[in-house]
């Protein structure tokens, strides 16, 4: 199979061009190019590459399938123009089902679609398109354990994410039980907290680099993993649940930490219970971090079983290499109707 990868163009302040998902997956679609033969990958890198180069790679590179990231930078022009040329071209949403009233009209001139909730795919294909549920998963190279992490990343408590609704309201309910714990609370918009002046010794308002974000896993007794609510940006206008746990939550098992995730439809898809601990609302949090402060063994014990579920199910060369499975048994349905060349 040859796969022509254009990357999102979105990033953060350190790294304003490409995300962190971005790098991860062409890391490991690298290693698969490496491992599997027939393989071959051209990536295009939205808002470094020049556009005006675009569509003469595609023809000299001949994919058999184009994967566009998130989209939300990529012109409808080009998508059309690509379709005009001859070959399928994809999207690969990782918004689902936050951002749908988005997604509705990004994907409309795509041939398939490709999401990381598993409760978006009947929407799409409702909509005639082909759909595909891949989940994100964890670079293990960049999210690793290191238990030697130096002091000012220690901590009992620690969040790493952006202050949506749902983690503001979790935060302000937690503040009286967190001012008597060394905690951190990581990401843009916490200042939207009521108890903001209680909790901002312990928050740093701003993005981190991955770089970072590991050793503050590394350093926590106990990293909270709160999910989003499916309509937290108000676009979600087929109120489609959010069933699939999101990236972080591999992440942090990547590093070896102890987390307890907010509870998720098919959260049991990808961990057993002695596996990761969840929860549900606030009061159960803060009774499940008291009790595992206290038992380290136990946190150390579940922790390392996460650990070993992730190394061996969750990575992104699993991950991509179902991706890539699953796009040549499609193209090669898709090239028996039109009696087109199969791919490797």
């Amino acid at each position: 199979m040859r796969l022509f990868y254009i990357s999102s163009g979105c990033g953060f302040s350190f790294s304003p061009t490409m995300t962190d998902e971005d790098y991860n997956i062409i890391r490991a679609f690298r290693q698969l190019e490496k491992e599997r033969k027939g393989f071959k990958l051209e990536v295009f890198l939205l808002k470094k590459d020049s556009s005006s180069t675009l569509l003469k790679r595609i023809k000299a590179f001949r994919p058999d399938a184009v994967l566009v990231f998130k989209g939300f930078r990529f012109p409808h022009r080009y998508v059309t123009a690509i379709r005009k040329m001859g070959y399928r071209i994809g999207v690969w949403l990782v918004d689902d089902p936050y951002r749908l009233k988005t997604h509705y009209q990004l994907v409309q001139p795509y041939a398939f679609v490709i999401t990381q909730e598993a409760s978006c795919v009947m929407f799409y294909r409702q909509m005639g398109k082909t759909c595909f549920h891949i989940p994100l998963a964890v670079n293990t190279q960049k999210y690793t354990p290191n238990p030697h992490v130096p002091s000012k990343y220690h901590s009992d408590i620690c969040f790493v994410g952006s202050g949506f609704p749902v983690r503001i309201k979790m935060f302000d309910k937690l503040a009286p039980y967190l001012k008597y714990r060394r905690f951190f609370i990581i990401g843009q918009w916490w200042n939207r907290l009521k108890h903001y002046p209680v909790l901002k010794r312990g928050i740093i308002n701003q993005p981190i680099p991955p770089s970072e974000v590991t050793k503050y896993y590394n350093g926590a007794k106990i990293v909270l993993n709160i999910h989003r609510t499916a309509n937290d940006r108000l676009e979600n206008f087929k109120n489609l649940p959010a069933l699939t746990p999101n990236n972080r939550t591999f992440e942090i098992a990547a590093c070896g930490a102890f987390q307890l995730a907010s509870y998720r439809p098919h959260l049991r898809r990808y961990y057993k219970k002695d596996e990761l601990v969840a929860f549900s609302g606030w009061k159960e949090l803060e009774r499940k971090i008291d009790y595992y402060l206290k038992h380290p063994h136990e946190r150390r014990e579940i922790s390392e079983r996460a650990y070993e579920r992730t190394l061996s199910h969750h990575t992104y060369e699993a991950r991509l290499t179902k991706l890539i499975e699953t796009l040549n048994e499609y193209i090669w349905k898709e090239n028996g109707k039109t009696g087109i060349r199969q791919p490797v």
